[in-house]
């Protein structure tokens, strides 16, 4: 047995599983993807050419690690289940739609227009410096900034997550009486 990865090890152990843990946030996963690498960084020690750089390699691993825990779970998903989460996002996303609209008829109108243009109308933004008479970034800064204001308004009224596409996952009300009518 290799004593220098083994006193590395301890030494990183807890630094390691926090690491691991910030990017999975589950702790028994944390576990299962730590003893992984712990695994292969003890079989492929002798493969580390420069030993001077074994924390780094330990990390490097690690990412791989995470990665191809995420990869996995990719493909690990049934078709069911993709049917299903899509349906009620679709169902989510729609019952957003009816309460979104008073928010942006809120808006002042400069940042009204941009907003029903580029997130309703589907316009380019190109387009809307043209339609609007401004230059392009003057109308990427509206764009942004009237959406920076729509979801000040909206996170008044009420919390919504999202997944990494931004499609709903969830709502709830935060102020009973604030009303999306």
């Amino acid at each position: 047995m290799n004593t220098e990865i083994i006193h590395v090890w301890n030494d990183m152990n807890d630094r390691l599983a926090n690491f691991v843990n910030s990017k999975v946030k589950d702790p028994d996963l944390t576990k299962d993807i730590v003893q992984d690498v712990f695994l292969k960084a003890f079989t492929k020690f002798d493969t580390l050419k420069n030993k001077e750089k074994l924390v780094s390699w330990i990390y490097q691993i690690t990412r791989n690690e995470i990665v191809s825990h995420f990869r996995k779970l990719k493909f690990d998903i049934s078709t069911e289940d993709i049917e299903s989460v899509e349906y009620s996002n679709d169902s989510l996303t729609s019952e957003l739609a009816h309460c979104i609209s008073p928010f942006i008829n809120s808006l002042p109108e400069k940042y009204k227009q941009a907003i029903i243009m580029a997130d309703i109308e589907n316009v380019p933004q190109k387009e809307i410096a043209k339609r609007l008479n401004i230059s392009y970034s003057g109308a990427k800064s509206r764009v942004q900034r009237g959406r920076e204001l729509l979801k000040s308004s909206y996170n008044q009224c009420c919390a919504i997550s999202t997944d990494i596409y931004g499609n709903v996952m969830d709502y709830t009300a935060k102020n009973r009486k604030l009303s999306c009518e």
